[in-house]
């Protein structure tokens, strides 16, 4: 049997007197890698609270590698958060720290490597994302491109379990991220590294998602393998796909 790293059971988050989930349940495998998407009041961006914040009020549960997340204390509620890797649209960078500065940070907090050993792994880091010409410089001197690669070079360096994407990849030229997309693939071919992709364009991530799952209006509206994401009559995922106005989907 599988093992599975994440679990969201039966959860309804409710803010301000506003639903913004409701009933959500869905799991992931470990050497799993998962696209989540949908319109922008879809829900998806509220999943970052339950998932990787853990520390918002909700109804039914969140399961990290068997465990119930609500339970955890806050010290234990800080593991976890270093347990996950987590990027976001807004990458997040230090702005007085360089690109192996940044990169560098968790490993100087979080691991046990020595000056040296964090120097050796984070040099790799850039080598393999391209970044060596732009090492010392601050994000302000960079590149949108590589301020996105600098970030994901940040949210890996611990390797974590589970990677948590987030809009890190709209308004980017993709042939100047294909060295994100060529680690995340080798990533996904190990059995215990499991992903996560928040995004609005899914077609993105058809070579690395095994699975797919399409929120509507804080619910799960599709949940289906690659296959089924390509070629399922659902009438949410087709008016989705086709950007059409017609459908199940009442679009603001």
């Amino acid at each position: 049997m599988e093992e599975l790293i994440l679990e969201v059971k039966n959860v309804k988050y409710t803010r301000d007197g506003v639903t913004l989930l409701n009933n959500i349940s869905f799991s992931l495998k470990k050497g799993e890698a998962m696209v989540i998407f949908g319109t922008e009041d879809s829900g998806i961006s509220h999943l970052f609270d339950v998932i990787i914040r853990g520390d918002v009020s909700f109804e039914g549960d969140v399961l990290y590698k068997g465990s119930s997340i609500k339970e955890l204390d806050y010290f234990s509620l800080m593991e976890y958060k270093e347990e996950i890797g987590y990027l976001h649209g807004d990458y997040g960078l230090i702005s007085n720290l360089s690109v192996e500065q940044n990169i560098s940070l968790p490993l100087e907090y979080h691991s046990s490597l020595s000056g040296a050993e964090i120097k050796n792994y984070v040099n790799k880091l850039i080598f393999d994302l391209n970044l060596d010409h732009c090492k010392k410089l601050r994000p302000f001197q960079l590149s949108r491109s590589e301020i996105l690669k600098t970030a994901f070079a940040r949210s890996i360096a611990n390797e974590p379990d589970l990677l948590y994407l987030e809009h890190a990849f709209e308004n980017q030229c993709y042939l100047n991220i294909i060295t994100i997309f060529d680690i995340l693939k080798k990533r996904i071919a190990r059995k215990d590294k499991s992903l996560i992709i928040v995004t609005y364009r899914p077609e993105n991530f058809i070579d690395i998602a095994n699975r797919f799952i399409m929120f509507f209006n804080g619910r799960i509206v599709f949940e289906g393998s690659k296959d089924e994401f390509l070629y399922s009559q659902n009438p949410y995922l087709i008016q989705y796909k086709t950007n059409n106005p017609e459908g199940p989907m009442v679009i603001l």
